[in-house]
């Protein structure tokens, strides 16, 4: 981790322009082709939801714009990003969870199945935030919405809290085949103007999109 110098970033006119606006979050809605992630996860008989949020978070740990975090005012640029996600408890209730990002395949997928099933029996409580993680600055918001397709989202977001609002909130939905064959899901990337601009944003989900194409090079 560093601290970005904020008088002579380069992108310093961006970074103060939307730090105007009470709401600086933009995202993107993106189809991504999963093809080759569903068909490895059926064959193995594995969860999809860990092997896709593997891919996701190794493509936003490509890009240094979606690394780049706000706290107290200060900019730091983080070596790993980790993924924060939401668990639906057996009351029916969201809870928030998370786990250290490692590039071992195998290690990531334990560690999510594992920490799903410690939350899904949960007691809901005042608390959602289930797990230390969640509360750090050098993670993504992720969540899935399995029994839907959608076109689009909107994130609700934190109005005038910019460390929140720079962390990256990150949404997909069920995945569906079309009539080729083929397995899509639409993907929704909010992040804040102030830090990460359309370039960067469009080098993230094109960067997930390879990883996904090429998913039997990863997910091993």
């Amino acid at each position: 981790m560093k601290e970005i110098d904020l008088k002579n970033y380069a992108k310093r006119n961006q970074y103060e322009w939307f730090h105007t606006f009470p709401d600086p979050t933009y995202g993107f809605d993106v189809d991504i082709d999963v093809t080759e992630v569903v068909k490895i996860t059926k064959a193995r008989k594995e969860s999809f939801f860990p092997a896709f949020l593997y891919l996701l978070t190794l493509g936003v740990n490509q890009i240094k714009e979606m690394r780049l975090r706000e706290v107290d005012g200060h900019v730091y640029l983080y070596d790993v990003i980790h993924p924060t996600f939401t668990v639906m408890n057996d009351e029916g209730i969201y809870q928030n969870a998370g786990v250290k990002m490692t590039s071992d395949y195998s290690s990531f997928y334990k560690a999510v199945r594992e920490k799903i099933d410690q939350i899904k029996h949960l007691k809901a409580s005042a608390e959602l935030d289930r797990d230390p993680l969640c509360h750090a600055a050098d993670v993504i918001f992720a969540t899935c919405i399995p029994i839907l397709s959608i076109k689009g989202m909107r994130h609700p977001t934190p109005a005038y809290n910019y460390d929140s609002m720079s962390v990256p909130r990150i949404l997909w939905d069920k995945y569906h085949q079309d009539k080729d064959g083929t397995y899509h899901l639409t993907l929704n990337i909010t992040v804040s103007h102030t830090l990460v601009d359309g370039f960067p944003l469009a080098n993230c989900f094109n960067a997930i999109k390879t990883l996904c194409l090429n998913a039997n090079q990863y997910i091993i």
